[in-house]
């Protein structure tokens, strides 16, 4: 009898543990116990780039609703440099906590990787993606002042001259890059590219006259052509973009290929506790689902769109299997 009182008492201990959702996998218990995040911790959100860029405006944008709702100070650090290897790689290699995460959008960290000359010291498995929260449809723009009044005359003009129109990217394999390159091989032309050391500086050069055309997420080219400073000329993809609703997509101007976007995906380090990194995901999610935060992210001209952390997985790998045969091709290249 006293045996079945003892077990009885366990039983009931256990339940109501699992309904206050002390230690359960929901709460995230952490590596070491105890629930995560401590209340007061800081958690690093690290953005491989420059303070103003893109990634690093709308991380700041959505850190202060995942900080509310974790209870925890998430500090957003720029760590910038070597085309974003050394922010990669501290995020990579951190301890894998929950406290350090990182901003690793698709497609541009694929070419940091699976580029050998770049020295990464990471790959897609030193990472498990947290979610995604917002995407960015790929633009093609020119200078105001440019000839080139429509994407039909830049075409035009490059077929007439190969390798001569010149278009600028942010790095060598990156993002930028392997879009054109995907441009160049199918529809049959010739690029004369050049490369940047950041998305800023490739948007200053276009600015400036520089470069005859560049293209890259509506984000980074808003602020200039909302300013007039730049015209685009197309979107690449099937569908306008609503940030820029009277430029023509390539698909309504004659042109078949398939959409080119970048989704801003946040990662840990690969070997985080799985019911650490569900409760970041949730965080993520609750973040993502604000009403004040959506109209934030679309003021920076970035449309939200959320994926779970399994879903922004599958994206990663497929787009690592598109994008690596190109890559392999340019290397030969050498």
């Amino acid at each position: 009898m006293k045996k079945l009182t003892v077990l009885a008492t366990a039983a009931i201990a256990a339940a109501t543990l699992a309904l206050t959702g002390c230690g359960g996998a929901a709460n995230g218990t952490g590596p070491a116990g105890g629930a995560f995040p401590k209340a007061g911790a800081t958690i690093e959100w690290v953005v491989p780039s420059a303070a103003g860029a893109g990634s690093d405006i709308l991380a700041r944008i959505v850190a202060p609703a995942m900080q509310e709702d974790l209870g925890a100070n998430v500090k957003v650090v720029n760590k910038e440099g070597g085309s974003q290897i050394v922010g990669l790689s501290y995020v990579a290699n951190a301890k894998p906590d929950g406290l350090t995460f990182g901003t690793t959008n698709v497609p541009s960290i694929l070419g940091r990787y699976l580029d050998p000359s770049k020295k990464a010291g990471f790959t897609r498995s030193s990472f498990t993606p947290i979610g995604a929260y917002a995407t960015n449809a790929v633009v093609i723009g020119v200078n105001k002042n440019s000839p080139y009044q429509d994407i039909q005359s830049l075409f035009e003009a490059v077929k007439a001259s190969p390798g001569t129109i010149k278009a600028g990217t942010d790095s060598r394999a990156g993002d930028d890059h392997i879009n054109l390159l995907l441009l160049e091989k199918e529809l049959g032309l010739d690029f004369n590219i050049v490369h940047y050391n950041s998305g800023a500086d490739k948007v200053a050069a276009l600015v400036s006259g520089e470069l005859d055309f560049s293209l890259g997420g509506v984000s980074s080219f808003f602020g200039q052509y909302k300013a007039g400073d730049l015209k685009l000329l197309a979107v690449v993809s099937d569908q306008p973009s609503p940030f820029a609703p009277d430029v023509p997509t390539l698909k309504s101007a004659g042109y078949q290929m398939a959409p080119m976007s970048s989704t801003f995906v946040l990662s840990v380090p690969s070997k985080t506790p799985a019911d650490v990194v569900a409760r970041l995901e949730a965080a993520l999610k609750k973040a993502y689902e604000n009403t004040a935060v959506q109209e934030k992210l679309k003021g920076a001209a970035t449309q939200p769109a959320w994926l779970s952390s399994s879903d922004a997985s599958k994206l990663w790998e497929e787009r690592e299997k598109t994008i690596k045969p190109v890559i392999e091709e340019l290397l030969q290249q050498k």
